[in-house]
């Protein structure tokens, strides 16, 4: 089964190609219905071909990828419903193109490149999905947009670390940066999820990934604390790792409980010398 997960790891590498086609194709059967660019028929017949080929390519890599596990989400299912019946789609109207009936079936041939256009553009947006999750497109959107996602309203800026919650203002946005692509709803590698702190608290395949108060002893911490070469660093797959900065604040985190829902004024001894100037620096306050 390796070799098969080996195989579809380049299902994100070539499914470009397929995509490039089907714009390409778009351009072209808009043109040949001119006079003009008549000359582009067989041109187009042959990239149906390629397209289709080049399609069930992709899709047969991204089975591959899926059967690597840990996409359980409803985008997972749809990203691959949807890159599948694209090729299925793609496959029938290139046999149609290369037939000796195709002049009989022309007039199918722009719409059909039309939707493939909108299949692609809805595969595309689950597998964006996939990789930075769910809400990356509205994580920026105002506010009552944010509530129809289920996001909620945006937290104000802090501007006075004691009112600061260590979860929520701190700990959170880097888990989002730089964990979510990989352990979100959709993407559930190890079976973790970070994008809550109770699914975060909840642990992975291997049980808690966080123990309060003992970060000696917490995979997470551990996780991101490994040189960058070793084969349980996270993250994993060349992805842009947390700073040591905010490594020494995931830690101190959970040192002091893990704790969400609370201000950081009110933990007892939280604010020390040597945390402090961390957490200012992470959150641009002037340090004071």
């Amino acid at each position: 089964m390796e070799f098969i997960y080996f195989l579809g790891r380049f299902h994100v590498l070539v499914l470009h190609l397929p995509i490039g086609i089907i714009v390409a194709l778009l351009v072209m059967e808009w043109l040949v219905r001119k006079d003009k660019y008549r000359h582009l028929e067989s041109a187009a017949g042959f990239m149906w071909i390629v397209g289709a080929a080049s399609a069930v390519g992709t899709v047969a890599l991204g089975y591959m990828h899926f059967a690597e596990g840990g996409f359980d989400g409803a985008s997972a299912y749809q990203h691959r419903n949807f890159g599948t019946g694209a090729a299925v789609i793609m496959v029938i109207v290139a046999a149609l193109r290369a037939s000796p009936f195709a002049g009989s079936y022309r007039p199918v041939f722009l719409p059909a490149s039309a939707l493939l256009f909108v299949l692609i553009a809805m595969v595309g947006h689950y597998g964006g999905n996939l990789t930075h999750g769910s809400t990356y497109l509205v994580e920026y959107a105002p506010d009552p947009v944010r509530v129809a996602f289920g996001l909620g309203p945006r937290r104000p800026p802090v501007t006075d670390l004691a009112m600061a919650d260590p979860y929520l203002d701190i700990v959170a946005p880097m888990l989002d940066a730089r964990c979510a692509g990989c352990h979100n709803p959709d993407q559930r590698q190890a079976e973790l999820d970070v994008s809550t702190y109770e699914r975060l608290m909840r642990g992975g395949e291997t049980g808690s990934v966080i123990t309060p108060g003992r970060p000696e002893v917490s995979e997470l911490v551990r996780r991101i604390s490994l040189p960058e070469d070793d084969e349980a660093f996270m993250p994993a797959e060349g992805r842009t790792p947390l700073t040591d900065r905010q490594v020494q604040i995931i830690s101190w985190w959970v040192s002091t409980g893990a704790t969400t829902g609370t201000l950081l004024g009110d933990i007892d001894g939280a604010l020390d010398a040597e945390i402090r100037p961390l957490l200012n620096a992470e959150l641009g306050l002037d340090g004071s």
